[in-house]
């Protein structure tokens, strides 16, 4: 007997691929896998990327597999999810410094072919404008990557915001800017207080979203972001109606579903 098929709303929540890895290494090496096969396949693809400290193992290994010739940026586009607004790019602690150090000095990627929010340009509404232009221009992308924040923020949305938002400038919370303080001489007062990021209408755009996260820190908020209800209260949630999203953890951020 042919089975019933599941009312729409089921069908929605089996899209979301949970890929359980053992840990930090693991969960890196099967991101970086998702994000090889995507340059593999489209070699002039259109990545986005994140900053943070959860994606530095799948770039480390992304980095490995092409120093052995596996891997070839050459003809890749990327985009990044946010800026510090105010930070010089050569600042050590701007993201455009976090992505060279990390990823595009260690491999073959066209300078011209990189793309961040420019944190130096002060007039906010020219500089969404913009970055919302470049991302129409280079035809949207392919393959975000996503880390989760413990608020379950994705790039600077914080919780609350609305969904529908492209790039914007965002004021940072207190608690953000207290953690952002160890990577500024843990001094408050250089700490930017305001991001330029791209927003929860981008993400969803994007043709495939990658998500890493790791840690027992990080379990509490995986397990509200993607088993409870879609609300701008935890931004990350939306993802849940993605038709193409992968969220790869390591076991302890996994322990609670």
């Amino acid at each position: 007997m042919e089975e019933a098929p599941l009312p729409h709303h089921h069908q929605e929540v089996f899209r979301m691929k949970i890929i359980r890895a053992k840990d930090y290494y693991d969960m890196s090496r099967k991101a970086a896998n998702i994000i090889s096969a995507q340059v593999i396949m489209k070699p002039n693809c259109v990545l986005g990327l994140a900053t943070g400290g959860t994606p530095v193992g799948t770039y480390k290994q992304l980095v490995d597999w092409y120093n052995k010739g596996d891997l070839d940026f050459s003809e890749v586009t990327t985009v990044n999810l946010d800026e510090y607004r105010g930070l010089p790019r050569e600042h050590s602690e701007s993201y455009w410094s976090f992505m060279h150090r990390n990823l595009f000095d260690l491999v073959n990627i066209n300078p011209a072919s990189i793309n961040l929010p420019d944190g130096t340009n002060m007039d906010a509404e020219a500089e969404c404008a913009r970055y919302d232009y470049v991302i129409k221009r280079v035809g949207g992308i392919d393959l975000q990557l996503l880390g989760i924040g413990h608020d379950g923020h994705i790039g600077f949305n914080e919780p609350g915001e609305a969904f529908e938002l492209g790039t914007h400038c965002v004021d940072l919370k207190p608690e953000t800017i207290e953690a952002n303080k160890r990577f500024f001489e843990g001094n408050e007062d250089l700490v930017p207080k305001q991001a330029y990021t791209m927003g929860i209408k981008t993400i969803m755009q994007a043709r495939k979203v990658l998500m890493v996260a790791n840690g027992k820190d990080k379990a509490e908020i995986v397990k509200k972001a993607f088993f409870g209800p879609v609300t701008p209260e935890v931004p990350a949630s939306i993802l849940q109606m993605h038709p193409d999203f992968i969220l790869v953890g390591d076991e302890e951020a996994l322990s609670l579903i």
